[in-house]
């Protein structure tokens, strides 16, 4: 399954492997703060977390996601006990 992945355009470095694409929309011209400076890939995995951790994307730099063939973007990703989580 293919996904795209949003990020922080501060995050793009953390990925030198990724290519990425300046992401504009709508929703994105019509904000003003770190809305401005966002970037987009597209990526595979089975799922969203096996996408995130196949390519090595720290969750907490995420913005917002969706399947490619998905019209609307998520925010927030389905639970799922991760690396990236604190110990309980």
């Amino acid at each position: 399954m293919d996904f795209h992945i949003v990020i922080l355009d501060e995050f793009i470095n953390s990925y030198p492997e990724i290519k990425w694409d300046n992401w504009k929309d709508y929703v994105r011209e019509q904000m003003i703060s770190q809305g401005d400076h966002w970037s987009k890939a597209s990526l595979s995995g089975n799922d969203i977390w096996d996408c995130l951790d196949k390519h090595k994307i720290n969750p907490l730099h995420l913005v917002q996601w969706k399947p490619i063939e998905d019209t609307l973007y998520q925010v927030s990703l389905p639970d799922h006990p991760h690396p990236f989580d604190p110990a309980l």
